[in-house]
């Protein structure tokens, strides 16, 4: 066996008997295998071919693999006592990227199939980063022509290039069915593997401009001990206070150190770490604050309080809002203007007295001279307006910006409807604050579907509602009816989408409201509610490409409600600058 090569392992059963696959040796004390390799077992043994017999290991964690085509098929073994053996060294990330001149890698992994018990056996595999299958495997593939195929005593190999010995992942499982059995199967790529396994990323070479030591040092930290985590929606708002952008779209967050490793790896800026770091040490308990402010003391002391001359500001955000009043007579509105930037007013028109009719004109042309105070942030617009016009088609006026060869949609830009009532101090707007906090902790919209033939009347959808005090967004198939749109707003609920449609006379045979609500649903069910108004702005305009649109894109038409409590006109309160207090 090469030099270099000890690392390859054969995992068997306590005692002696036949191998139950492969393993990896990553430092002198764990293995890692797959996950059903080891199932139901709390032992094992570990032997390195050629160089130690029967090390016994004990299964220290396992991934959330329960049956074959899981997701999640990894284990960590913690052997008894340690090798005097140089581990495995992994590749760096994206090693196995396609290049110019090279679509796939020729790789190894040595197994213990059948007849091959003590010593194993080689089988040469390829693939590339681009193969990917379910978002957790790589596919693998066996030429025809080679004598060995994938098969039984492989699961856990580590896949390995053999011009650097480097490992990119270990085999999971083959496709052994007909007479081509053998020669496909799929593999646990490193990127795969440290999303289950958080403990490899102190074993990997990553380009974060903080070297290993002090990384571990702070994965550490924030693994911490039982009862400190902190909930997924508290992490998802510390990396949103720390990066206020509403186009940036974080996913959701496992784990503390996930947001960690993708602000690391995905977010630019010297200082994106300790903006992070800062955030979590204020939303954190005692004990995990206390080992976060710990390790910056250690490590980046002149960081710990803030930094004397800050980097580059947050990006700003801009927002303007038109409020219309209705008057007691004539049916008139008082229409009101105001334009902010980080919470801040930058210009503002109004009251001034409409007739209904006249609001389209007179707010295409307040908005085409309040424009020039935002157009260069990321801004969005807000109508807040009586429920008798909730259902206008907002995004489908027209912005005239000055200078501008032609006026353009509004759907451009993020629109949203909010009622104008919820500005008042009335009982629906502390429902509204409650529902609202509901949903950003829980960092997902969720919103459950209302089909266009319920028989609800006002009072049996405000019982429902009322009932379900945890539910926080609604999912029209079509024009809610009034009678919902009000118990709606009367019992609080702060996020609504519709499509602007009317069912008509002939009943609801050709509504189809199935189809759009799953199609509607999909798309926004696992968005964290702040980003709701830039996503439903994307979704409208893929409604209308010509290359990714059609007629029953959930896109068209689509009303969002959207009523932070926390936003007012006056002053008002911009989109991400809630924490700026």
């Amino acid at each position: 066996m090469m030099a270099g090569m000890h690392w390859r392992a054969r995992i068997g059963p306590v005692g002696g008997g036949a191998p139950l696959g492969a393993g990896v040796l990553v430092d002198s004390e764990r293995v890692i295998t797959c996950a059903h390799v080891v199932d139901g077992r709390a032992e094992v043994s570990v032997v390195l071919p050629g160089v130690a017999a029967g090390a016994r290991a004990r299964v220290a964690w396992a991934g959330e693999w329960r049956e074959v085509g899981d997701h999640g098929d990894l284990a960590v073994l913690v052997l008894d006592h340690p090798l005097p053996v140089p581990p495995c060294v992994f590749a760096p990330l994206g090693s196995l990227r396609p290049r110019h001149g090279r679509t796939a890698y020729a790789l190894r992994a040595l197994g213990f199939p059948e007849g091959h018990d003590q010593d194993g056996t080689h089988v040469t595999v390829s693939t590339s980063q681009d193969r990917q299958l379910g978002g957790e495997w790589l596919e693998l593939d066996v030429e025809k022509g080679h004598l060995r195929r994938l098969g039984e005593g492989f699961s856990g190999a580590g896949v390995y290039d053999p011009e650097s010995e480097q490992v990119v992942g270990i085999v999971t499982d083959a496709d052994l069915e007909g007479e081509h059995g053998g020669t496909q199967g799929r593999m646990l790529p490193l990127d795969a593997i440290r999303r289950h396994w958080e403990g490899l990323d102190d074993l990997l070479t990553l380009d974060w401009g903080l070297a290993a030591r002090p990384r571990r040092e702070l994965r550490a930290a924030l693994e911490g001990s039982e009862g400190s985590e902190l909930p997924g929606a508290t992490v998802s708002l510390a990396v949103r206070r720390a990066f206020p952008s509403p186009r940036l779209r974080h996913p959701p967050f496992r784990s503390v150190w996930h947001a960690v490793r993708y602000v690391a790896e995905d977010l630019i800026g010297d200082d994106r770490l300790v903006l992070l770091l800062r955030e979590l040490r204020d939303r954190s308990p005692a004990d995990l604050a206390a080992r976060i402010a710990d390790w910056m003391g250690k490590w980046l002391p002149e960081e710990l309080e803030g930094p004397e001359h800050p980097a580059a500001p947050p990006v700003s955000v801009g927002s303007i809002m038109f409020r219309a009043e209705p008057m007691t007579r004539g049916g008139s509105l008082d229409l009101t203007v105001c334009a902010v930037v980080d919470g801040v007013p930058v210009a503002r028109a109004g009251p001034v007295r409409i007739r209904r009719q006249q609001l389209r004109t007179k707010v295409e042309a307040l908005l085409a001279a309040q424009v020039g105070a935002v157009h260069d942030f990321d801004w969005m617009v807000e109508f807040i307006v009586p429920q008798g016009l909730m259902g206008e088609p907002f995004e489908e006026w027209q912005l005239r910006e000055p200078g501008a060869a032609r006026p353009r949609p509004l759907r451009t830009v993020p629109v949203v409807v909010r009622h104008v009532d919820r500005l008042k101090p009335l009982t629906e707007s502390r429902l509204t604050r409650r529902r609202w906090e509901t949903v950003r902790a829980r960092g997902r919209t969720r919103p459950a579907p209302v089909e266009c033939s319920e028989s609800y009347d006002y009072q049996a959808f405000y019982d429902w509602l009322e009932d379900e005090d945890d539910l926080c967004a609604l999912a029209y198939a079509a024009n809610p009816v009034d009678d919902w749109l009000a118990a709606a707003l009367d019992t609080g609920v702060p996020i609504m989408l519709w499509r602007r449609r009317d069912c008509g006379d002939a009943g609801h045979a050709h509504c189809a409201p199935g189809a759009f609500l799953d199609r509607l649903i999909e798309a926004v069910a696992a968005l964290d509610p702040d980003e709701l108004p830039y996503e439903v702005m994307k979704l409208r305009k893929e409604a209308r490409s010509p290359r990714r649109g059609h007629a029953d894109h959930c896109g068209h038409r689509l009303t969002l409600f959207w009523d932070d409590p926390e936003r007012k006109p006056d002053p008002p309160l911009a989109m991400g600058s809630k924490g700026n207090d």
